[in-house]
């Protein structure tokens, strides 16, 4: 293997997995001890144990820990499981890929009608991801906690839990915002659920690092809870451990792999302080069904103490881990995750507080993110009680944190447009960087673009704003001799508007004269067929008693002429070439379901890609016959190539 030669190369001793698929490999971990090198993890056979759902299960149950109700069996004809789902477990069950984890390979299915799709699509997704096509069915637990358990065990015989984690915010099975401990868990169940877990572990002969992932049924008057699975690796969450002990992780994980003894071998010893809350930062887009996105990432400055609590330290409780850094990529190879931001405060409400206002000082631009959608879920009342979470929370809460796209705020959309005006005539007039004044002096440097004539001779541009073809507003804008500017929407909504942006971006903003706000501009050039197109992220930079925090992108194509930028057309429905099926992202094709000259139905799969990790299904955007079918099973396609063009009988009729 390539990294196993690497590290040969380099003379390292040892090598650390990470938290990635390849620290679950049992294959790669025997291979690294062969090459004498020290795997810095459980032994290949601890990972093979509990990397089998089906195989684990059969090992908790003869350990008496206790397992979620289902079928765990070898055979795995999709008949046989159908039978098994509808007369030993029922319904609602849950598909699970036997390997792996993530989410990945999961299906909740409601109906027997729904099982086979179902089954064939988890199959799909397990054998691209961890390539294997087993499952297991278990029972589908109505809007369980997902709590777990971290495990430390050495060589020596000696096993602790490090307190748990709360992951029950969940979206698709993936994990959004963690915290440690649970909150409003008695320290009776605490200690069972700890208990549990290390019993898991030595069932396995486990040593290193561990996860006991356990779902708390919340219908159970007992507060009963059953062993779901074990991940034989260090966490992405495991930061919120790290906070409220104080011990790393990884050092433990690298004194363990030394075979040194446990840093603390008595359970009553591990400490846990105050409450902390990690929040995962992904290139997603929350207004087109969470769909990921690559890009350039033109900014990137995450939060810190000092911009977060001045009255505290800087450095001091807040924790971004992350890689991406900005002018860099982000790829379709790769998760979509771009970071992990981690608070810590003295109790519960502190860590939230601290959470909320951390991801409303978070920078971003260039690609579309999550953070307006994590806002709307750690500010829900439901998020702010405790123990009032479980994996139903955004079923039934859907409405609540939902992130309204732009052109369906009116107020956001109006200061958003009358902002990023102001930013694109600054810099088009050269203003940008140097302090503005109101200006007396028509020779000033501050002077608008104004011309004899009065109000009627001043500048006027016709500014082209939108999210993508679909949402396009123009705004008029009026330069002032004073070096204000005047936006006009079409609409007919006007804002006066006085700034100064300065060359970090932040721009002090004058609304009507009487609001003054501070915002954080991040804009890129781009020259394209006579326009000047500038695109750029308007950020909140300023939390008072009345927050109003968001980000929203901008373009403004602007023509030399003040004609207004030309746009073209929607080019998803169009009556005489018809419907394109467009690729959403950059992936591979990896299922076809209609043939080219099939009759298809608005809302049918039609093709099946993968992406960042993920399978993602394409349909009809309405009904219709495929006249064209441009992929095949296989093919690597890029973002918004056209896959398919669908046309209905009318449009065919009328071009014969």
């Amino acid at each position: 293997m390539q990294v196993l030669d690497l590290a040969l190369r380099s003379g390292a001793q040892a090598i650390h997995p990470g938290y990635g698929f390849l620290s679950e490999n049992s294959t790669f971990a025997a291979a690294a001890a062969q090459s004498d090198l020290n795997f810095i993890g459980p032994p290949p056979s601890a990972i093979l144990a509990m990397g089998s759902k089906q195989h684990s299960k059969v090992i908790m149950e003869g350990a008496s820990v206790p397992c979620t109700p289902g079928y765990h069996g070898s055979d795995q004809d999709a008949n046989r499981l159908l039978h098994e789902a509808v007369n030993t477990v029922g319904f609602p069950i849950l598909i699970k890929a036997s390997m792996g984890g993530g989410g990945k390979g999961m299906r909740t299915v409601w109906t027997e009608r729904d099982f086979l799709p179902a089954l064939e699509s988890a199959r799909s997704e397990a054998a691209s991801a961890f390539g294997d096509t087993d499952v297991i069915l278990e029972k589908y637990l109505v809007d369980p906690r997902h709590i777990e358990v971290q495990i430390m065990a050495d060589s020596h015989g000696n096993a602790v839990y490090l307190h748990e984690r709360d992951c029950s915010l969940q979206r698709r099975h993936q994990k959004i915002i963690e915290e440690a401990p649970a909150s409003d868990l008695s320290p009776e169940m605490r200690r069972d659920l700890g208990e549990k877990a290390v019993m898991a572990a030595r069932a396995v002969d486990y040593v290193n690092a561990g996860t006991v992932e356990f779902l708390l049924d919340t219908q159970s008057t007992e507060g009963a809870f059953y062993f779901c699975e074990m991940n034989t690796r260090l966490q992405v969450e495991h930061p919120v451990t790290e906070s409220v002990t104080g011990q790393d992780l990884v050092e433990w994980q690298l004194r363990i792999a030394a075979g040194e003894v446990l840093p603390i071998t008595d359970q009553d010893s591990i400490p846990c302080v105050g409450h902390s809350f990690e929040a995962r930062i992904y290139a997603e887009n929350p207004t087109n069904n969470f769909l990921p996105a690559t890009g350039n990432v033109w900014h990137h400055r995450p939060p810190t103490r000092a911009n977060v609590d001045e009255n505290e330290g800087a450095g001091v409780g807040i924790r971004v881990d992350t890689a991406i850094k900005t002018g860099q990529d982000i790829s379709v190879h790769y998760d979509p995750m771009i970071s992990k931001l981690i608070v810590h405060g003295k109790d519960r409400a502190m860590a939230l507080a601290k959470l909320i206002k951390s991801l409303k000082r978070y920078q971003l631009a260039g690609v579309p993110s999550n953070i307006d959608f994590l806002i709307n879920c750690a500010e829900h009342p439901a998020f702010s009680k405790m123990g009032g979470i479980n994996t139903g929370f955004l079923e039934h809460h859907a409405d609540d944190v939902q992130v309204v796209p732009y052109g369906e705020n009116s107020k956001n959309m109006d200061i958003c447009d009358a902002l990023a005006s102001l930013a694109l005539s600054l810099i088009i007039e050269n203003k940008a960087g140097a302090p503005q004044q109101l200006a007396a002096d028509p020779w000033s440097n501050s002077s608008g673009s104004w011309r004899v004539g009065g109000p009627e001779g001043r500048h006027r541009r016709n500014l082209i704003i939108g999210l993508d073809e679909v949402i396009d507003r123009t705004v008029v804008c009026l330069s002032n001799r004073d070096g204000s500017f005047e936006m006009r929407s079409n609409d007919g909504g006007m804002i006066s508007l006085f700034g100064d942006l300065k060359s970090n971006g932040r721009m002090k903003v004058f609304i009507d004269e009487t609001k003054h706000s501070e915002y954080h501009i991040v804009a890129k050039e781009d020259l394209n067929e006579g326009t000047i197109a500038i695109k750029g992220w308007i950020i909140h930079d300023s939390i008072g008693n009345a927050p109003f925090a968001w980000s929203s992108v901008f373009s403004h194509p602007l023509p030399f002429s003040s004609s207004g930028a030309k746009r073209g057309g929607d080019e998803r429905i169009n009556a005489l070439t018809g419907s394109q099926i467009k690729a959403p992202m950059p992936g591979k094709i990896t299922r076809i379901t209609a043939e080219e000259g099939e009759e298809v139905s608005a809302n049918q799969i039609v093709i099946v890609m993968e992406a960042m990790k993920m399978e993602h299904s394409i349909e009809a955007p309405r009904s219709g016959r495929i006249v064209e079918l441009n992929v095949a099973v296989g093919d690597i396609v890029s973002d918004g190539q056209s896959l398919a063009i669908i046309k209905d009988t009318c449009e065919e009729t009328n071009a014969a």
